[in-house]
């Protein structure tokens, strides 16, 4: 079988994956509110942290370090196992720039996503994707959300987009 690149860079299929790695960050932070929890963390996730999330959730040189890590270890916990997932980050977050912005741009449109007015991205009012959706995807781009699924659980526990470029060493 074909590895088809174009698949898995349509707007549509990195639409879903901010709408399940937003989805994951929000539920992880427990409540639903544009207020900050009280310890400091955003309920939602920073838009920029959309430039991170792709490019990490789309790598398969990544879903080793991916495929012994729980939902639980957390994302500084990872960085530490795995300190080599910095190297070619930078460049890699460079070349899907257009990607994600093209895919934040679907979501916004469609109005899956939300883009409230501190710059956090929240699920808008468009009807949901089924939950089965991702069981109905072919074996890589199930790994790809599964990953930015646990980008959003583990992000959300960290701080804020500051922290985590730089933990990653990648410049905005």
């Amino acid at each position: 079988m074909s590895y088809d690149l174009y698949a898995e860079t349509n707007p549509a299929f990195v639409s879903f994956l901010l709408y399940r790695f937003v989805k994951s960050y929000s539920a992880s932070t427990g409540h639903d509110g544009f207020e900050r929890l009280s310890d400091g963390h955003d309920r939602y996730p920073h838009f920029s942290l959309s430039y991170l999330a792709i490019p990490i959730a789309m790598s398969g040189r990544l879903e080793a370090s991916f495929s012994s890590t729980r939902t639980t270890t957390g994302f500084l916990a990872w960085l530490n196992r795995f300190p080599e997932i910095r190297v070619g980050l930078q460049r890699d977050v460079g070349q899907s720039k257009d990607v994600t912005a093209t895919g934040l741009r679907a979501a916004l449109h469609s109005q899956v996503l939300n883009i409230n007015s501190d710059g956090t991205l929240s699920i808008g009012i468009a009807p949901k994707p089924p939950e089965n959706t991702k069981s109905k995807l072919p074996n890589d781009p199930q790994k790809a959300v599964a990953r930015a699924e646990r980008l959003g659980g583990w992000m959300s526990k960290v701080g804020g987009p500051a922290l985590i470029f730089s933990a990653l060493e990648v410049n905005p």
